[in-house]
């Protein structure tokens, strides 16, 4: 009854050629954009923020609102695909690009998702530490207990798994809202860091980080498969351009509410800076609670870890769910839900335990910020392309003018990442930098070979009513049809199953 009910309502939305703002319509759209503002949330990018207030005070944060309006711009993009092209970017690397081209893509979102998932692992597990002083390793092996918190959720369906989002996303709100609120900071120092583009002196490399830390790799990669989520019916153009615009306001509300959370983390120690004397680096985020409460109170202190605690439980659902898209897109892996998430997530928890052992004192993050810097050119270069590509956009493609404005964007964000990974002497005399100078030639080699490489477009060989073969036992997408990705065989078997009389004239 509900799905009946559901497509009754998608069908009158289509019957509208023109529509109306409808905040009823807007709730009914809302979700996906607030996934994707929780990973701007997560304890690295918490990390960044609290640096910035100390070195920057408040004169970053018109970097902060800079830089999250330049993500807007990459996740709009990124929800258009998914929606327009009813598949996520994952799945269109593998059917678009040869198979050398989307194998190295695999492993380097793999590789990033690591990377991330490693940062929120450990976040979580600082979280639990200032909480219950609990040891760092043994607060990491507890967050492998969120795969079976999205396993469950998701049995009851993604809007149920949304919802949990929310109240996780209220919880970092509420509690750095608190400590912000303990400081009463002075509004005109709040209202000059935005609207005053100043950058104090000690504050460059600050700057910088909050700059490249917003746009994700993983990110770009998931929001273009949530879309797939909401069943929107691509071949609808009036509900898909509907969709887009709802979607495009929800994403900005939600990455807009992301952007006020990290303001209040940033004035919250830019004040502590302005009556303490710190230096860059000195306070971790394991040390912050302590700082707080020395300042503002010991409850200061678990404030400070229930929200890094959401931030990062929340930043490690979203992750675990990058994973599943990204390896279901690329390599189809034919595998349950439960050993999807069991396997993505020991991809991140076994090298976090080690760090856990090995370094307590944070540096971690550093390595981590310099993986996803070195990640993301992967994951904006495939998404430029194919959302400039028509065959593939159609009348929703880029123009020439937007597709040179985005590359700009995207390549001062990747110059100002790979500025701050520079090291400032390099020894020549040492043959680890010779090793260090062939794996970079062979990454930009590899940049250049994405960069300049051409898209796949095939003709459709075969009628989209087998799309419907999505919701079947046996999977076969059309995709895959479209690409002769499967055999003979199994295509005219699968035929005859759903068709009788089809198939029988493709067997004639």
């Amino acid at each position: 009854m509900e799905i009946l009910q559901q497509s009754s309502q998608e069908e009158d939305l289509a019957q509208k050629s023109d529509f109306k703002f409808s905040w009823k319509d807007l709730l009914q759209y809302f979700g996906p954009g607030l996934l994707i503002s929780i990973a701007y949330l997560d304890p690295g990018n918490l990390a960044g923020d609290m640096e910035a207030g100390l070195v920057g005070k408040y004169s970053l944060l018109w970097v902060l609102f800079l830089s999250t309006a330049f993500g807007y711009l990459f996740q709009v993009k990124s929800m258009k695909l998914g929606l327009v092209t009813g598949k996520d970017l994952a799945k269109l690397c593998r059917i678009h690009l040869n198979s050398k081209q989307s194998t190295l893509l695999w492993i380097m979102a793999e590789i990033a998702i690591m990377g991330s998932d490693i940062q929120e692992v450990l976040g979580t597990a600082i979280g639990l530490k200032i909480l219950f002083g609990l040891q760092l390793w043994i607060g990491v092996l507890l967050t492998i207990f969120t795969t079976f918190i999205i396993l469950l959720v998701k049995i009851c369906g993604m809007r149920s798994l949304e919802v949990v989002f929310a109240l996780l996303i209220g919880t970092m709100a509420i509690c750095f809202f608190i400590n912000l609120g303990y400081i009463q900071p002075n509004p005109l120092n709040i209202l000059k860091g935005m609207v005053v583009p100043t950058i104090p002196s000690g504050a460059y490399l600050a700057s910088i980080g909050l700059l490249g830390a917003v746009i994700m790799p993983h990110n770009i990669y998931l929001h273009s498969a949530l879309m797939n989520e909401k069943n929107i019916d691509k071949n609808d153009k009036k509900l898909v351009s509907k969709s887009i615009f709802y979607f495009k306001i929800e994403t900005a509300l939600s990455l807009l509410l992301s952007f006020v959370i990290s303001s209040s983390v940033i004035c919250t120690f830019a004040y502590y800076s302005d009556h303490n004397q710190v230096q860059a680096g000195q306070i971790k985020l394991s040390t912050a609670g302590d700082v707080l409460a020395g300042s503002f109170g010991q409850s200061a202190k678990y404030i400070w870890g229930i929200g890094l605690l959401a931030s990062g439980q929340s930043s490690t659902l979203t992750g675990t769910l990058a994973g599943q898209y990204v390896m279901c897109g690329f390599i189809k892996m034919k595998m349950g839900d439960f050993s999807r998430a069991l396997l993505t997530r020991s991809i991140a928890i076994i090298p976090s335990v080690i760090i856990a052992f090995v370094n307590e004192n944070e540096d971690f993050n550093i390595y981590l910020n310099l993986l996803q810097a070195i990640q993301l050119p992967f994951a904006i270069i495939p998404l430029l392309k194919f959302s400039s590509n028509q065959n593939i956009m159609g009348s929703d493609a880029i123009q020439q003018i937007e597709l040179i404005f985005l590359s700009i964007i995207s390549g001062l964000i990747v110059i100002s990442n790979y500025y701050c990974l520079m090291p400032q002497k390099i020894d020549f005399s040492s043959k680890l930098t010779y090793f260090m100078i062939f794996l970079c030639l062979l990454y930009f080699a590899f940049l250049i070979y994405i960069l300049v490489s051409k898209i796949r477009v095939r003709p459709k060989k075969y009628s989209d009513e087998f799309s419907i073969n999505r919701k079947s036992p046996k999977v076969i997408d059309i995709a895959d049809l479209e690409n002769n990705q499967i055999s003979q065989e199994e295509q005219s078997s699968e035929i005859s199953k759903r068709n009788p009389v089809f198939g029988e004239k493709e067997q004639l």
